[in-house]
């Protein structure tokens, strides 16, 4: 065999032994692609319930109108009707109670549907004295206050914007219903011939539950898929009542309306369902 052979022979040796040690080596390629699983995207349709807490402030007692204090009946310097004058209060309560809705999801808007049952505290009791020489020459009157402490209700529309996924933006009308407001229970006027007691006549309207409007905005979070926060105001009207004061001595009287109006700032949370 010539010497060119052999060196063939030898090369093709070689290219062959290297293709056998190339299969044996592990073969290099890229990782997979790490898996992320996509998290499910919020939606408020569904029903909820929660609780909440608050407060209630600017509530008003309303106004009286004094009738009938005479020098006849005995008030000196004190003739003819007084007026009318407005009282109020302007303390602050405790709100508190539960709530459940039902909320639709179409795009980026939410409608739903909600009611709400609280305890209702108007509150402290105290007095409210009007010392005016026009009104009560040489004089002045004091009202005994009672506190607004009742309970309220509220059956309400919801109209919100979800524009940032979890946060609902919601504006919120409708029913309200209770027993609250403060009133004037007793009064006592004061003049040179001395003080005369005016206390509560039981013919006036004592209370029970009354119905008016509730209006409000809010603003709701959603912590995860089952759990909520809320931030709300409401303005509650369940429309007025009439008490009377009245002096059976001196036949002195008052008419007191009670305008039941208060404002209610509160938080809650949730759990849909």
């Amino acid at each position: 065999m010539s010497v060119r052979s052999l060196l063939a022979v030898a090369a093709l040796a070689t290219c062959s032994a290297s293709a056998a040690m190339a299969a044996d080596l592990p073969m290099r390629s890229a990782p997979p692609a790490p898996f992320y699983a996509a998290s499910p995207i919020f939606s408020w349709t569904g029903f909820y319930a929660g609780v909440n807490a608050g407060a209630s402030f600017d509530n008003r007692a309303g106004r009286v109108t004094p009738n009938g204090f005479t020098p006849a009946n005995g008030f000196r310097n004190a003739t003819g009707d007084f007026g009318s004058f407005r009282g109020g209060s302007s303390d602050v309560g405790f709100v508190g109670g539960a709530q459940i809705g039902y909320n639709v999801q179409t795009g980026m808007f939410v409608y739903g549907l909600e009611a709400d049952a609280d305890y209702f505290g108007g509150g402290s009791s105290g007095r409210h004295t009007v010392a005016n020489s026009d009104v009560f020459p040489n004089g002045s009157l004091t009202l005994n206050r009672r506190s607004g402490d009742g309970y309220l209700g509220t059956v309400r529309g919801r109209l919100g914007l979800a524009a940032f996924d979890r946060t609902l933006l919601y504006v919120t009308g409708g029913l309200a219903f209770g027993d609250y407001g403060t009133s004037y229970h007793s009064a006592r006027f004061s003049n040179a011939a001395g003080d005369t007691s005016v206390d509560f006549n039981s013919r006036g309207d004592q209370g029970g539950t009354r119905v008016g409007y509730a209006l409000g905005a809010g603003i709701e979070y959603a912590l995860s898929q089952k759990v909520s926060v809320k931030a709300e105001y409401l303005y509650t009207d369940l429309g007025s009542r009439n008490y009377g004061l009245y002096n059976s001595t001196t036949s002195a009287n008052f008419t007191s309306k009670s305008d039941s109006s208060a404002q209610v700032a509160r938080v809650g949370l949730n759990y849909h369902f």
